[in-house]
């Protein structure tokens, strides 16, 4: 338990007065609880009596105003209670999900291949979730059960030390079961985690692929495999279920036993009077609700340590710190050069460097074009510059500045990137070209559609601009998806533009269009542009061909041309290709 509150320490911390008066509150429970059994005292003492006192003003006084004031005041203070604890229970949930995102949102590349997105969305569900119940709930409420234990025995000690002492030892047992439950218990719920996770992202997978899984008619196949991990999944929370069946009578029966002890030790004693028939009465209801607790106790105790393994998952996440760095925090006002100084870069877990000896310099104003076969290290030379992966000290340069040196987040804003795989949200195609400038007027949204060539396709859609798009755009056409985020980068209007093969799903005339819209509207800016389509970068101030990670020709398109290597070859080889299709 004590790991458990460590690990929410930070917002227990920030958050104890809510605690402290709900335990003020909550602890008024087991004292009011012990009114009754006062009352019932009283009255049997009244009624053992040989000149019975019994009046109406007795039992008005005596019973019944006591016994409705101490129902009122249980009231209450339950009421009470639950409206603070809920509360504070909403209040952490949000607390939770908050850092978890942030934490998500900072992270680099490399998180990503660790942790995948079925996995980290069974975390922030049901990992979450478990966590809120028992910081929310579960650990103010064993505290309190824990009071009711101490505050009931101490009045039954009061009563008879050794009928109470008596009562005790056997429902202590409880305790010991959970102790050795525990061990089991961690495990079981661990591999209900990951099972879990490992199901999420099956899940995930198949909702996202459906298209492609109906395409190579692989439903049934893809039923199968879900069902296989839902299966396993089922298995283990049935093992859990089991301890719970197995053990739940096996507490019910222990409390039985001190019952047991209660009636016939308490008969007994009452027989050699060492006990009065009211005291007897008075101590099997303070029993009862001595029982209920430490039953209670049991089982919170059994469900923390599922909560516990919950805490460790998400603090995998809390804990999971970027290796993108920030050195010295600068803010960074305009990009005017980017140069890379003998630049190389590998995977994390790879043995071989991805970029090798890059030396390249972009002025402000320049389009460079980047080319080169599948694998060469395109996408992975200029996702260096939104700081997507760590690099080595002193090989990047913004403004003759280490890239270490600014903000990233500053820097990311100084950027318009359009990447390989366009990510378009579920909302309207407004929102979404929004997402380059949510304060941009119709003005510059419909600017931006132009320079894109998207306006044509506006027209063509059911509503327009509020047509909405679907999950990851699935309603629009391949092309449609790359120029929507085209125009969404284009209306963010950054000091650089970095187009990572987005051309490669428009026809020819379209990608002159917006060779053509970017050349007329942005001859100021820098522009960057990775294409497999050779057309796309010929009118290009510089244009490197990349070959193993290393740069293996450079210039414009006519001093490459008359180089007669790889660009030239395959310069011819498109054409010809295009030759042959307008033929």
């Amino acid at each position: 338990m004590f790991k458990f509150i460590k690990s929410l320490w930070w917002f227990i911390s920030k958050n104890w007065y809510h605690y402290l008066s709900i335990v003020l509150v909550g602890i008024l429970f087991p004292i009011l609880n012990l009114v009754p059994g006062w009352i019932v005292k009283i009255l049997i003492d009244a009624v053992s009596e040989e000149e019975m006192k019994i009046t109406m003003a007795f039992l008005f006084y005596k019973i019944i105003i006591p016994y409705l004031c101490t129902m009122i005041a249980i009231y209450i203070v339950t009421t009470t209670k639950r409206v603070l604890q809920n509360r504070l229970k909403v209040k952490l949930y949000y607390a939770l999900q908050v850092r978890y995102m942030e934490n998500i949102l900072v992270q680099d590349a490399t998180f990503f291949e660790k942790f995948q997105s079925g996995d980290l969305l069974t975390r922030a569900l049901g990992d979450v979730k478990s966590v809120n119940f028992s910081g929310g709930n579960r650990l103010i409420n064993m505290f309190l059960e824990f009071m009711t234990v101490v505050v009931t025995l101490v009045a039954m000690i009061l009563i008879h030390p050794i009928l109470a002492i008596l009562c005790f030892v056997p429902l202590s047992f409880i305790f010991v079961t959970n102790l050795l439950l525990k061990r089991k218990v961690k495990r079981n719920w661990q591999l209900v985690r990951e099972k879990s996770s490992l199901m999420g992202n099956v899940i995930l997978e198949s909702i996202t692929n459906v298209r492609t899984i109906r395409a190579f008619s692989k439903e049934e196949e893809n039923y199968q495999k879900n069902l296989k991990y839902s299966q396993d999944t089922y298995d283990i929370e049935k093992a859990n279920l089991k301890i719970n069946v197995i053990f739940q009578p096996m507490f019910q029966s222990i409390v039985a036993v001190a019952t047991i002890i209660a009636y016939g030790l308490g008969a007994y004693y009452c027989y050699k009077e060492y006990i009065n028939v009211s005291e007897l009465a008075q101590f099997i209801l303070y029993l009862n609700l001595f029982q209920s607790p430490l039953t209670n106790i049991g089982n919170m105790i059994n469900n923390f340590y599922q909560s516990l393994i919950s805490a460790d998952r998400i603090n995998e996440i809390y804990d999971a710190k970027s290796s993108v760095i920030d050195k010295k925090n600068e803010n960074l006002e305009e990009i005017k050069t980017i140069e890379f100084k003998d630049f190389s870069f590998r995977y994390f877990g790879d043995s071989e460097d991805v970029l090798k000896n890059i030396d390249l310099r972009i002025e402000e104003g320049q389009t460079l074009g980047i080319v080169g076969k599948t694998g060469s290290g395109k996408s992975t030379l200029v996702r260096q510059l939104v700081r997507q992966l760590p690099i080595e000290e002193g090989t990047l340069f913004i403004n003759g500045e280490e890239i270490e040196d600014y903000n990233q987040n500053n820097i990311r804003s100084h950027i318009g990137y359009v990447p390989q795989e366009h990510m378009l949200f579920s909302r309207s195609v407004m929102k979404n070209v929004l997402l380059g400038d949510s304060h941009a007027s119709l003005e510059e949204v419909n600017e931006a559609v132009m320079m894109a060539d998207f306006e044509k396709d506006i027209a063509e859609l059911v509503d327009g601009f509020d047509t909405v798009v679907g999950e990851y755009g699935v309603t629009l056409s391949g092309g449609q998806k790359q120029r929507l985020a085209i125009a969404r980068a284009f209306l963010k209007n950054a000091d650089v533009l970095v187009l990572d093969d987005s051309l490669s799903a428009v026809d020819g005339k379209t990608e002159a269009n917006i060779i053509h819209s970017l050349n007329k509207y942005r001859k100021n800016r820098t522009n960057i542009i990775v294409a497999h389509r050779l057309s796309a970068v010929m009118h290009a101030h510089m244009i490197i061909v990349l070959d193993q990670g290393k740069i293996v020709e450079r210039g414009t398109h006519e001093e490459l041309m008359a180089l007669k290597g790889w660009y030239y070859e395959q310069f011819l080889a498109q054409a010809m290709e295009e030759g042959e299709e307008h033929a």
